[in-house]
């Protein structure tokens, strides 16, 4: 949750019927503004965990504001969007966020008099800076340095936030052109992600469904104070495996590393000798150079791929304090006490619609041992 979003007043204010607040700026390459009001028609912003640019926002202007020359404001060579959100109160006073910061990709003329503009935050700008040359690796960094490092190398403008330290030190090895394949590489191998978080700082967090957490904000349908208009509910195989190999597989000619992760908890739902079936996977790494490295690289990973057990999705009024990862509980089709990870949502920036929500059961202490 972001800063005050647990604040007593805005909680309040955010179950009853109130004023919401919305302003999107236009920032030059460096961050200055360039328009404090943006007047624009529609938009949205999407974020997700899953992906490697964690949040977009798209706007729909008026025909008048596209770019007709390449140094006009909403250009894609190099302009910014930062969105913000919240509510505001009769005197004035608010709660609001900033929901996003990203570099303007593209804007388009469409018919009918408008103009539709994209946006994607700033791991799109790490993305897009490839090593020039094959890149080594710097062993003396722990995982958590590292990934500090790369992330500076690709976009100078990087800012970082509350971050989980991994001491893990980093393998010698040496990456070709993608960078975000090496810091792919790098997180995936003690099961974390990269990304850009609301404000555009950088974090690097363990998968968050992995990790004990009590919830910090409930959503309800009540129909008294009761945020939540629709909610929905799957539960798929499809995605889910309780066998994981790990194969830390060397460049350098190095003997591969192999370890094995398997659900052996006898209570778990996806038990490897249970009524689920054996469903195994292999995952490629090149990160871990020891049989110990590679195994924690298993156990890590086999939690989030006996994760996706109970995905819940919600519509609800738009919370702009809610951030990926938020441990939320669900009160909904007359149940209690569901508790879900946010692992993506969609906020509207036009004040027309509510929020959707999509989030993940928590997977904590599911592996007893490892065979």
């Amino acid at each position: 949750m972001l800063d005050r979003g647990l604040d007593p007043m805005y909680r309040a204010a955010l179950a009853t019927s109130h004023q919401a607040y919305v302003k999107v700026e236009v920032l030059d390459g460096l961050q200055n503004v360039l328009e404090s009001d943006l007047v624009f028609t529609g938009g949205s912003v999407t974020a997700t965990l899953t992906s490697r640019i964690s949040r977009q926002c798209q706007l729909t202007v008026t025909e008048d504001l596209y770019p007709y020359l390449a140094t006009d404001l909403l250009a894609p060579y190099g302009n910014m969007i930062r969105a913000t959100r919240g509510i505001e109160f009769a005197d004035g006073s608010r709660f609001a966020w900033v929901v996003f910061v990203g570099r303007i990709q593209v804007a388009a003329l469409n018919d009918g008099g408008t103009c539709t503009v994209d946006a994607a935050d700033f791991a799109a700008d790490v993305l897009e800076n490839r090593f020039v040359r094959p890149e080594n690796s710097q062993p003396s960094n722990t995982v958590t340095d590292e990934t500090v490092r790369l992330i500076t190398e690709g976009f100078a403008q990087a800012q970082f936030g509350q971050m989980d330290i991994f001491s893990q030190p980093v393998r010698t090895r040496t990456w070709q052109l993608d960078r975000g394949q090496a810091l792919d590489e790098i997180t995936t191998s003690v099961g974390a992600f990269w990304y850009p978080v609301a404000d555009g700082r950088f974090t690097l967090r363990r998968y968050p469904w992995t990790v004990a957490g009590t919830p910090i904000v409930t959503y309800s349908d009540a129909e008294t104070y009761g945020s939540v208009s629709g909610s929905r509910a799957s539960r798929s195989r499809s995605d889910v495996y309780n066998s994981l190999t790990v194969t830390g597989e060397r460049l350098n000619g190095d003997p591969a590393v192999y370890a094995l992760a398997q659900d052996t908890n006898p209570a778990s739902t996806t038990y490897i000798d249970g009524n689920f079936g054996r469903r195994h996977q292999m995952l490629r790494l090149q990160t871990p150079g020891s049989i110990g490295a590679a195994q924690a690289a298993a156990n890590e990973n086999l939690k989030r791929l006996i994760g996706l057990v109970d995905a819940w999705g919600w519509t609800m009024s738009p919370d702009a304090a809610l951030e990926l990862g938020d441990v939320a509980q669900l009160d909904v089709r007359e149940r209690t006490g569901i508790v879900q990870v946010v692992a993506g949502f969609r906020m509207p920036l036009d004040l027309s619609g509510p929020m959707t929500c999509v989030g993940r059961a928590q997977v904590v202490d599911i592996l007893e041992g490892v065979e």
